[in-house]
């Protein structure tokens, strides 16, 4: 007799996380326990109809006297290829369990096009089951479905992310030609005829603030902050060198972007840069550099990362610099040594060459350290 595994799927370990559940879980009784525990935790959540959808399939198949067995298995709450490893181990030990012939999957629906690829290619799929939670008509049940999809994490992310990208990179580009229209006349009505665009870059800003949840990110960046200023941190010294640095770069490009007058958007443009470069290269280095100072102070130990990032930004700036010297000496903007060019562009490979060859030697460093490490273990 054909064997048939009913099989729940939940991709983003809604189990786990909310109920405590640990799985795999097989069998109808643990499967009825894992249901109950997770309907306790949130009674509104979907993925309790999908498994009791998986329960009712059972009870049939099993009333018609079908070798039938049930399992549910979950992924991981970092949804992407974390999650769909998460299920192919956790398939891995049920099909090994069970030994089925086919089976049968139960989803929610919203994942089908990422689960199902990942099952049909270990085992035959005889049919699927979406389970769809009915609502309340009319206008309360949207809301209610609206509210409850804005205060999904993944979703907020999967899809009011990209909308406010899109909308601030529209108000960007209708605002560009305002802005250069009033930096060549001085005329502020391009300014005010930009209303309904700054609505717009306001409300994709909005956007992506609250799906990325920058705004509880930038409370939980104070309070660390806060925290090492407290402890004596030497992070804060070098934070605070390093946004000195920034809004001097700032300032500096602003300046001599005011000494241009009758140069376009781009060669206003290059003149911020060449002013701003080197000024936000050594912003970041003394960020870098407070963050391994600590690291040293709290473990003892020397920041690889650091010092191959610090190569790799100082490798990036010359050749940026190298690029912006000989646009500025081809078009005429400014005249710029044939020498200075060269030792820009050489520089940046040396760096860059260095980098590299540290990368690779500390990677040996570290493979070597870990052998020596497990051969100590096994001794």
């Amino acid at each position: 007799m054909k064997r048939i595994l009913v099989l729940a799927v939940d991709r983003d370990d809604d189990f786990g996380n909310k109920a405590d559940v640990q799985t795999p879980v097989i069998g109808i009784t643990d499967v009825m326990s894992a249901a109950m525990r997770l309907g306790t935790a949130d009674p509104e959540d979907s993925d309790v109809n999908c498994l009791f959808s998986a329960i009712k399939i059972y009870d049939d198949l099993a009333d018609d006297s079908s070798e039938t067995e049930i399992a549910l298995i979950c992924g991981n709450k970092k949804i992407g290829h974390i999650s769909d490893n998460a299920i192919v181990e956790e398939l891995e030990k049920v099909l090994e369990t069970v030994k089925p012939d086919s089976i049968i999957l139960v989803s929610d629906g919203s994942e089908d096009e990422y689960v199902y690829p990942i099952i049909s290619s270990r085992i035959p799929i005889d049919s699927v089951k979406r389970v769809y939670v009915k609502q309340a008509p009319g206008i309360e049940g949207f809301f209610y479905i609206l509210s409850k999809f804005l205060r999904d994490s993944d979703k907020k992310r999967r899809f009011l992310g990209p909308l406010g990208w899109i909308l601030i990179l529209v108000g960007f580009i209708f605002m560009l030609p305002n802005i250069a229209m009033y930096m060549g006349t001085n005329n502020a009505e391009y300014l005010y005829s930009m209303t309904g665009t700054l609505a717009v870059l306001v409300i994709g800003i909005i956007f992506t603030v609250y799906a990325y949840e920058l705004w509880d990110k930038l409370l939980a960046y104070y309070e660390r902050t806060l925290s090492d200023f407290k402890s004596g941190n030497p992070k804060i010294i070098f934070t605070s060198i390093a946004i000195a640095l920034l809004i001097s770069g700032i300032i500096a490009g602003v300046l001599a972007v005011r000494t241009v007058y009758d140069g376009s958007l781009f060669h206003h443009a290059l003149v911020f840069i060449s002013n701003f470069l080197w000024f936000f290269v050594f912003a970041v280095i003394f960020l870098g550099l407070g963050t391994m100072i600590g690291q040293y102070v709290r473990k003892k130990s020397i920041s690889h990362p650091f010092i191959i990032g610090t190569i790799s930004v100082l490798a990036l700036a010359f050749v940026v610099q190298g690029i912006i010297d000989v646009v500025n000496s081809t078009l005429g903007y400014t005249y710029v040594r044939d020498s200075l060019i060269v030792y820009e562009f050489v520089f940046g490979v040396v760096f860059g060459l260095c980098a590299t060859l540290l990368h690779a030697k500390f990677k040996e460093y570290e493979s070597k350290r870990v052998g020596e490490t497990d051969s100590d273990a096994v001794q």
